[in-house]
């Protein structure tokens, strides 16, 4: 594992105040965990930083301080590096100082290589459900990356963590029985089932003028059956009665 040398100052302000002033001025404040003597808040400037962090997520730096007790030199490594998350400049670094000669537990990336014979001639989909590894191992025995060759793997086989080869003093800390990658079928397309057309049936045509006949003489046969109303004989007036002559 490569080291980088970055350059920051030991810090004797601690605050949301003392940090705004501090990114103003294009600077970043950070904290040194691991130490003898606790952590150790620290200001370091943030392009010189992501600049570092080219050579590796897990590179070591030399990380040089100045202060009022004097310049000290720290081995650490960036432990998180928080981002604001609309412009995404660092907004605040926390490092882990290490022993050469004690062992740590870190995270590396795992980098598939080669196309899969499964995917490239049979048309299969190559799945990686895990992307990073937990190892133990000495601070300079750090991989940078585990790579590994899926160019053997045919569809329905699968890499486990089991199988994975790493270099000397990395001890891999997951269960051996993941899968790292594996070659999945493609799937299949569902087509609809035909719809069956029922046949129609033909129309008869006498029976069909029989039946509109028979619904056009239906109302005039109901008006003919309808009785008609006798008038009522008029009743005759009654002759006036003439007044008797005394």
């Amino acid at each position: 594992m490569a080291t980088v040398d970055l350059k920051g100052d030991v810090r004797t302000t601690v605050g949301k105040a003392e940090a705004k002033r501090l990114r103003r001025t294009l600077r970043i404040p950070g904290i040194v965990y691991g130490g003898p003597q606790g952590p150790l808040p620290v200001v370091v400037n943030p392009h010189e930083l992501l600049s570092a962090l080219t050579a590796g997520e897990n590179v070591l730096i030399n990380l040089s301080l100045g202060g009022t007790e004097g310049a000290q030199t720290r081995t650490v490594i960036l432990k998180e590096l928080q981002l604001d998350p609309v412009k995404g400049r660092p907004l605040h670094a926390d490092f882990m100082e290490v022993s050469m000669e004690r062992k740590i537990r870190v995270e590396v990336p795992l980098v598939l290589a080669g196309e899969s014979v499964g995917v490239k001639g049979k048309g299969g989909i190559l799945e990686q459900p895990l992307r990073q590894l937990f190892v133990e191992c000495l601070p300079l025995n750090i991989p940078e990356r585990i790579t590994l060759d899926v160019s053997a793997l045919d569809i329905g086989n699968a890499i486990h963590v089991r199988d994975l080869t790493v270099g000397e003093g990395v001890r891999i800390l997951e269960d051996a029985g993941r899968v790292v990658a594996s070659v999945v079928a493609p799937a299949a397309e569902e087509v609809a089932p035909p719809v069956e057309e029922k046949p129609t049936e033909p129309e008869l045509v006498g029976k069909k003028e029989k039946a509109e006949a028979e619904a056009e003489a239906e109302p005039e046969a109901k008006l003919e059956a309808k009785p008609k109303t006798e008038a009522k004989p008029k009743t005759e007036a009654k002759p006036k009665t003439e007044a008797k002559t005394k």
